[in-house]
């Protein structure tokens, strides 16, 4: 599994059990891999995935 779906799973799992702290952590990683690799938009495609759906 390549690192980055594997971080999203995580991120996933934290924010489902409300994990803010670890939310907080993998979204730090996300930064500095988005920093290191510039066509990367990890981070915003973790905040995606944290926005509440319209009804």
């Amino acid at each position: 599994m390549r690192f980055t779906t594997r971080l999203i799973d995580q991120y996933l799992a934290a924010i489902g059990t409300n994990d803010r702290l670890e939310a907080a952590r993998i979204e730090a990683i996300a930064a500095d891999y988005d920093a290191h690799n510039p066509d990367s938009q990890l981070l915003a495609e973790l905040e995606a995935l944290n926005t509440p759906l319209a009804a």
